[in-house]
This record gives structure tokens, C-alpha cells and sequence, in this order.
């Protein structure tokens, strides 16, 4: 085999073809029709052409729909796939990606709705054990794929439980273990911790719980790009993360993180993509110095591209809800940020002045980018405090969290 149909939303828009030169993605002159020339379908990097989409384009969409290190290599392996065949690797596992889209042979049509089979307890826990395995829960009945370099599974919530999505069921759920290496303990309920507590304090994020599974700390998470209806009917939506809208080749790895290159990712660069696409521009500048504001009050280093994601809707985009944020300075040696604020790589050089600075150089108002700043720390405290006692995460964890916070607080506001 070496071509797949894209289907977005449940409608064939692409094709993808794995040629002598690398992937070629081409529009279908259906989804030219629907969505002009110029037009959002499934990235901002892959505007709708008439003309194909060569490895330059294709190669680094297509990686961003996949997961990272080990867990990708342990699935080429579980699917037989040639190690770091992107190809290969959709045509096994591409039926329930991140956002809308699904990729299928020629010849085969999704199955919209596809099956639930429920789990028992002992099987949630199991799955959960095997996942070093079986990253994902991806077998040969659940054709799943989710960027990444985290152990994670993917479930449906039903009515009196979990269930397995067969046949390219959409998942709703992601479930997220607390590591097994011993140095990242308290990580599930670190990200908890900042998840909910940002949520309460007015920004966009993905809601959390933070629930024990046989004795083990699970985040359970509410996928983002799910939406289900009061019957239980599950929609797409689709979305794309940072390093896919940006073009960022190879989007895993060092190339996620920003460097002293001129091509790598950087806040700016997102903040392009809401001033080309956003309804209000000003609005989502706002969201992203929201999150921008939160990742370094709480001290979370690893808040690099592919941690920021856009959703796209009717041709229009928008930022994703705050995801993956939790104080990972409590858990890694270093202290260089994934994205620089305000020119500084290093999370204790960042002050108020620098968030407000580089939310300046996007074009956003001084004023306005100032008020972000103070409307997020002036919540932040209080709405830790009431996370914590929501989720009864250990009280070193709020207090060391706490003191990140108040460090940046009483940080210099202006020049």
C-alpha cells in the first residue's frame, strides 16, 4: 500500500501517497471546492492548493500526528512497521488521531461511530500495566495514534465505566499514569494540581481529575478536541498542535524546543498564526499570554511548541486549551524554558516586565498585556489553594508550587 485517504470530519479531503521522494499530500477538488484556495482544512501549514504538498509540507504534519521516542518505536514494532516509517506508521494506527482527521486504504470507509467494548476494572488496570508493551492501548482492534512522548492510554467514558474504542471509535479520554521512574513521582498530581487551578482561575484548560486506579495516581484527562452530545454521540473537532502550524521539521525532539536558529519555534511565531487566521486577534493574543503567564508562574520548563495547539473551525482559528502544564522545575535539573519570554531562556530571569514585553512585541497593547499578567497572578494564589484541597494533593506540592508564584508576583513590572 502507499496511499492513504485523509478524511476530515468524516469527508475524504486528501491523499496522501508515500512516493520514491517522500510523502505527498494532495487535495482532493472536492475540498478545493468546499474550502477555496488560500483555505483552512487540515492545517495552517497546508493551506487548500490544487498543487501537492511535497516531504517539505507533508512529512512534518504528518509526524505531528504521532508519538515520540520509545513509545513510537515500541508501536512500529507492535505493527511491524519500518522504524521511522511516518507512512507505515498511519496506515497502521491512523483510525483515532489528534483533531478530525482519520486516515484509511482506498478503499475502505470509516466506520463513523465505531465500537465500544466496556472494561472491567481489573481490564483498566491491566491496560494501564501494559502500556510499556502496548503504548496507547493501540492493538489490532483499537487503531489509535496521539502525539507525545508520555505513557498514556486512550479510553471512552460510558455511562458505568470505561470502554475500549474499536474499529476507529473516537476516544474521549486521555489517561496519563504517574511515571514509574521514581524521579518524576508527584508528576500526575503536579499537572493536576496547575490543570485545575487554572481553570478556576478563569483561563481555558483542559479539565482534569486526578483519580487512583490499583493503587497507582492517574490524571484522567478530557480530550479537547472530543465533544459529546447528551446521547452520547462523540464529535471531532479538529486541531493541530504548535509544531505542525509552524512547519517544524522534525517536530519531535530538540526541534520542539526553542534555540538560538532562526527557524525554531518561539512565541512570536504562534502568535503569527492567531494574527493570519483568529476571528479576534486581540482575544486570542490574550489566551496565549494567559498560558504564557500560568507555564511560568508555576515553573514548567517543558512548555515548548507542541504543547501549545490550535483548534480550527469554519476556516478560522483559535487556541487550544491550556494542556501539560504542571511545575516540571520540581522535577528536571534544568531550568531553560521550551518557548523564550521576553529574550530569556532561563525560567529565574523571567520577570512580569519580560511577559508583558514579549506580549507587546506580538502587537498586543502594553496595557492589555499588563492586565493579563495581574488578572492571572492576583487568582493564581488562591486558586491553587482550592485545587489543591479539590484534588488533596500533598501540601509540599502546594507550597513549593506557591513560592514559584509568589517569586514571579513581586518580580519587576516595568523597566
Amino acid at each position: 500500500m502507499n496511499e492513504l485517504v485523509v478524511w476530515l470530519a468524516g469527508a475524504p479531503v486528501a491523499d496522501l501517497a508515500q512516493t520514491r521522494r517522500g510523502l505527498r499530500l494532495t487535495y482532493r477538488d472536492s475540498a478545493v471546492s468546499a474550502f477555496g484556495v488560500g483555505g483552512l482544512c487540515l492545517s495552517t501549514a497546508l493551506p487548500v492548493s490544487s498543487k501537492p504538498f511535497g516531504e517539505e509540507g507533508a512529512q512534518s504534519w504528518c509526524e505531528g500526528l504521532l508519538p515520540e521516542g520509545e513509545t513510537r518505536t515500541q508501536l512500529e514494532r507492535e505493527f511491524r512497521v519500518r522504524r521511522g516509517d511516518t507512512f507505515g506508521l498511519l496506515a497502521a494506527i491512523g483510525r483515532d488521531c489528534a483533531g478530525a482527521v482519520t486516515f484509511l486504504p482506498p478503499e475502505q470507509m470509516p466506520d463513523f461511530g465505531g465500537r465500544l467494548r466496556r472494561l472491567t476494572d481489573e481490564e483498566v488496570a491491566a491496560s494501564l500495566d501494559a502500556l510499556p508493551e502496548r503504548p496507547l492501548g493501540a492493538d489490532d482492534n483499537v487503531r489509535v495514534s496521539l502525539g507525545g512522548l508520555q505513557a498514556k492510554l486512550l479510553l471512552v467514558r460510558i455511562a458505568n465505566g470505561w470502554a475500549r474504542p474499536i474499529a476507529g471509535a473516537p476516544s474521549t479520554h486521555i489517561i496519563k499514569p504517574e511515571p514509574t521512574d521514581t524521579a518524576l513521582s508527584g508528576l500526575a498530581a503536579a499537572e493536576a494540581l496547575v490543570q485545575r487551578a487554572a481553570a478556576l482561575a478563569g483561563v481555558t484548560a483542559a479539565e482534569v481529575a486526578l483519580e487512583n486506579w490499583s493503587g497507582r495516581n492517574v490524571l484522567v484527562v478530557t480530550r479537547y478536541d472530543r465533544h459529546v452530545d447528551d446521547d452520547g454521540a462523540i464529535t471531532r473537532i479538529h486541531q493541530e498542535d504548535g509544531a505542525q502550524a509552524l512547519r517544524i521539521d522534525p517536530p519531535s525532539g530538540p526541534g520542539k524546543y526553542q534555540s538560538v536558529s532562526s527557524v525554531s519555534p518561539t512565541y512570536m511565531r504562534l502568535a503569527g498564526v492567531l494574527r493570519d487566521h483568529a476571528a479576534d486577534v486581540d482575544e486570542q493574543w490574550q489566551r496565549l499570554g494567559e498560558s504564557m503567564t500560568i507555564n511560568i508562574a508555576v515553573g514548567n520548563t517543558d512548555a515548548h511548541v507542541r504543547n501549545h495547539s490550535f483548534v480550527i473551525q469554519a476556516g478560522v482559528v483559535e487556541l487550544a486549551p491550556l494542556y501539560d502544564a504542571a511545575p516540571t522545575f520540581l522535577f528536571a535539573s534544568t531550568r531553560q524554558l521550551g518557548l523564550w519570554v521576553g529574550g530569556q531562556p532561563m525560567l529565574l530571569h523571567v520577570t512580569r516586565r519580560h511577559l508583558v514585553e514579549e506580549m507587546a512585541s506580538w502587537g498586543l497593547q502594553t496595557v492589555d498585556a499588563e492586565d493579563v499578567v495581574e488578572r492571572v497572578l492576583s487568582r493564581l494564589g488562591a486558586t491553587l489553594a482550592d485545587a489543591a484541597t479539590q484534588l488533596s494533593v500533598p501540601d509540599e506540592l502546594l507550597e513549593r508550587t506557591l513560592a514559584q508564584v509568589q517569586r514571579l508576583a513581586s518580580s519587576p513590572e516595568r523597566a
